[in-house]
């Protein structure tokens, strides 16, 4: 449903461009895409408990359940941030646009912790998270902005279930 609502918003972006000739539509064109965004963007609350999921270079789904906000420090490769897990940006003092806590931004943080993820969206495990957190990370601070936890780094028991 959440991809339809997306190609829904840009359909009607294209046509609201291309309808008038670009005269005088771009606030509107760039108001609906924002507003587009902001529908697709699924905020969560630090301190909540939340599961990640994604795809990873095997073909199999991966999750793993465990607190918004929470501090894994760095990976088992020695580096990353993860000490905001769901905020879109870096840790908690990261560049970002915005403390955004949301549902694409931990599956992406739980996704590259646990796969030592980099290289953004070239990335075989985590690349499709990171992608798909990028409309949270330009457009959540709007909507889902909330103040960094301070929590000490507290590395999680479990691992993720892939099938």
């Amino acid at each position: 449903m959440q991809q339809f609502i997306q190609l829904l918003c840009l359909f009607y972006l294209l046509c609201t461009i291309f309808r008038s000739k670009m005269k005088a539509t771009f606030i509107p064109a760039l108001l609906s895409l924002v507003v587009c965004a902001e529908a697709a963007i699924s905020c969560l609350k630090v301190g909540a408990t939340a599961t990640a999921t994604w795809t990873n270079s095997d073909g199999k789904t991966c999750n793993f359940t465990g607190t918004v906000g929470s501090n894994f420090g760095s990976n088992s490769a020695g580096s990353g941030d993860y000490s905001c897990n769901g905020r879109c940006g870096a840790g908690c003092s990261g560049a970002a646009l915005g403390n955004a806590y949301t549902q694409d931004c931990f599956s992406h943080d739980i996704c590259s912790y646990f796969e030592n993820a980099s290289g953004g969206a070239s990335d075989p495990n985590c690349g499709d998270a990171f992608n798909a957190a990028v409309d949270d990370t330009l457009f959540g601070a709007a909507s889902c902005g909330q103040t960094n936890p301070s929590n000490a780094v507290s590395k999680p028991t479990a691992s993720p279930v892939c099938s």
